[in-house]
């Protein structure tokens, strides 16, 4: 009888630990798909841009925190691509719906005045002119605590934000400078 019972919360025991999520690693890595339909406001003109961006953060705290990304854009703008941004931060400024703030410059202009990065170029990718790729991007930031794009938003914030879902890629042209298109960055779903 007691052997039965020690089996019996043993096997408890392991049961839970085998689907424990403090187990298992976060997730760093999320995408968005990019389209014309998800941009707030409506963009203006007649555009088939779409796309993929899959986003990798890493480190923080007080050690490097890494920003890995690739943009992959499909379809015709409306105009000439100037620039492709992460932006939001909060769920009042950057959840699915909303507009947020420029935290990240993924390619062309940048409308972040001091960025804060701890790389040595001062220069982002230049954004495909329609169909086409960044391809694989880095950029790093001293620590966790360090202000991202200047924007007032820590690496580690930003981390924070985006496993919230607080985050979405947008895709700017000349004639839609606001935006295009648009995609909420998330988990990607497990196949």
């Amino acid at each position: 009888m007691r052997t039965s019972r020690l089996l019996f919360v043993l096997a408890v025991v392991l049961a839970g630990v085998a689907c424990s999520d403090t187990l298992s690693s976060p997730v760093t890595t999320w995408t968005a798909n990019i389209a014309v339909v998800n941009e707030t406001p409506a963009p203006t003109g007649t555009s088939t841009l779409a796309g993929t961006a899959t986003v990798s953060l890493t480190g923080g705290g007080s050690g490097v925190g890494t920003v890995t990304y690739t943009l992959t854009l499909t379809g015709a703008p409306t105009s000439t691509i100037t620039a492709a941004h992460i932006h939001g931060g909060t769920a009042a400024a950057g959840a699915a719906g909303t507009t947020g703030a420029v935290r990240v410059n993924l390619c062309g202009a940048s409308t972040i005045t001091t960025d804060n990065r701890a790389t040595t170029s001062a220069t982002w990718p230049t954004c495909p002119a329609g169909a086409g790729t960044t391809g694989s991007q880095t950029a790093t930031w001293a620590t966790g605590a360090t202000s991202v794009g200047g924007t007032g938003l820590t690496f580690d914030q930003l981390v924070t934000a985006m496993r919230a879902y607080n985050l979405y890629v947008n895709v700017h042209t000349t004639n839609n400078g606001g935006g295009e298109a648009r995609g909420q960055l998330v988990v990607p779903a497990i196949p």
